[in-house]
């Protein structure tokens, strides 16, 4: 066969069940998506400014202000899986939210017609799209609408099922569920934005009204290969609602709804954001995930963030104290799980688990003029080589016993301090929120968390050694379900890890 011969038929295309198909992807209400669809486009065609939202009993009109769409892309807009978000030249997504090339054809879900109309520079389109015996159909028209400016105008005439489905304050509430801080005033894709609902402008949701709260953190000066992140941690008096602790991921001025990251669930006080318009490369289905599997900027993310707010939260007595016998058993469970990690080399292989490396303040022996203290105690025992080549000598932390250099006025050595790096693994803390049902929880950050109100717990608690075991098993097996739940191993690989992961325990206590 000759290069680029084809001896063969393309495969043919079942409309009605590929149409059928596209909405399975969607893990959000139907009559959501020409609002968040027609949104991302908006977002990502940054000529655009202004965006216009009427709606009645059974029809839905939406404007798009600032530019329109040019004749060659008008022409193709009814081709399943078009886009003109692929670079063909790099062969990768471009920067923002549009893909597949199916997001307008899935918001015909909810209308018998569509008109589509728009006017570019000179150029003015009509088309418009329909169902017959359950397959969409498309034809272009003569212009019919009085276009002033460049735009796009789309009218969805709504199917009965969906009559007063579309309401004024439904689409208020949907474009503060996915676009907070766009609405609040931020840029995305370097470029601010209004919306209106019948005339109306959108306001912000409640939640990012930061008089609401009693302290505002700026998040700044993170970087992550590359990559800056920017965002506010708000404290509350009260404790607020269950979906509004922790901190919302915003992609391209998206909120990724099932991301909000709350790697300390015990703490019920505060909320934020964050921008990470990074992860646009990795966003997946209806682009409410983020694909974690093979994707290293997702583990580096977590790793940073997770310690920012525990730096907030620890400086404001936040995080829940333990008692000294507590932090004994917690001591010891956290080394037998690094030892676990450490013989079993294939965990550490997959990223979101094993030994990371973090930043931490290291004082060593030296010319600086900063007085300190050696004792000896628990050390956190980086083995790092010091100054004068003595090893294990580190800030306190969990270990064995060893030299430990403090910082002290009253200190008889001089050190210098400087930025130092040590192996990280996933540590285990007992949680009082996690149902009963719930052993344990795992999340892809450097938290593990072992329930209190699991029967097992209870009846592991009357002994230290019961608990010890309870929770090193528990807390492993949460981190090898967390791997199969997100494809990250198969059954088989889950099955082979576990049976590895008994015995070695069993060594290891």
């Amino acid at each position: 066969m000759n290069e680029g011969q084809v001896n063969g038929e393309k495969f043919r295309v079942k409309l009605d069940h590929l149409m059928e198909d596209i909405l399975q992807t969607y893990s959000f209400e139907e009559w959501k998506i020409p609002i968040v669809e027609n949104v991302d486009n908006f977002i990502d065609e940054t000529g655009y400014h202004t965006m216009q939202f009427f709606v009645k009993k059974d029809l839905l009109i939406i404007k798009m202000i600032g530019t329109g769409i040019p004749e060659e892309r008008f022409s193709k807009l009814a081709e399943i899986a078009f886009t003109t978000k692929f670079d063909e030249k790099l062969k990768e997504k471009r920067k923002g939210l549009g893909y597949f090339g199916w997001g307008l054809k899935a918001t015909m879900a909810i209308a018998d017609k569509v008109e589509i109309e728009t006017k570019y520079k000179d150029f003015r389109g009509r088309q418009v799209w329909y169902w017959h015996d359950k397959e969409p159909y498309w034809k272009m028209e003569n212009p019919t609408f009085k276009l002033e400016e460049d735009q796009t105008v789309i009218v969805y005439y709504l199917n009965q099922k969906f009559h007063n489905k579309l309401s004024e304050q439904r689409i208020i509430e949907t474009l503060q569920e996915f676009y907070p801080t766009v609405l609040a005033g931020a840029p995305a894709l370097g470029k601010k934005r209004k919306f209106f609902v019948n005339n109306k402008e959108v306001p912000k949701p409640e939640w990012l009204n930061a008089k609401r709260y009693k302290e505002k953190i700026i998040l700044r000066d993170i970087v992550i290969d590359g990559n800056p992140i920017t965002g506010r941690i708000f404290i509350s008096e009260k404790e607020l609602k269950e979906e509004l602790r922790g901190l919302a991921v915003i992609v391209c001025g998206r909120n990724i709804i099932n991301e909000r990251f709350h790697p300390y669930p015990e703490v019920k006080v505060y909320t934020g954001y964050v921008h990470a318009d990074f992860f646009f490369k990795y966003l997946i289905g209806d682009k409410t995930q983020i694909k974690k599997s093979s994707n290293p900027l997702w583990a580096k993310f977590k790793v940073r963030i997770t310690a920012e707010i525990k730096k907030e939260l620890s400086k404001r007595g936040l995080l829940p104290k333990v008692t000294i016998k507590d932090k004994e058993v917690i001591r010891r469970v956290n080394k037998v799980i690094s030892s676990v990690f450490q013989e079993i080399p294939e965990l550490q292989r997959y990223g979101v688990i094993g030994p990371r490396w973090g930043e931490g303040v290291i004082y060593m022996r030296g010319g600086e003029e900063i007085l300190v203290d050696i004792q000896y105690g628990p050390s956190s025992k980086t083995d790092i080589p010091h100054k004068d080549h003595r090893r294990g000598v580190d800030q306190p932390g969990g270990g064995e016993e060893g030299p430990i250099i403090q910082p002290s006025q009253k200190g008889t050595s001089k050190a210098k301090k400087k930025k130092g790096r040590k192996r990280v693994f996933p540590q285990c803390l007992a949680s009082d929120d996690l149902p009963q049902d719930i052993e344990a929880r795992y999340e892809g950050e450097d938290v593990i968390l072992i329930s209190k109100n699991h029967p097992n717990y209870q009846y592991a608690s009357r002994l230290e050694s019961l608990r010890c075991y309870h929770m090193s098993r528990a807390g492993l097996e949460a981190v090898i379900d967390y791997l199969l739940r997100e494809g990250i191993i198969d059954v088989k690989k889950y099955l082979e890890l576990k049976k590895q992961i008994l015995y070695t325990l069993g060594n290891a206590l």
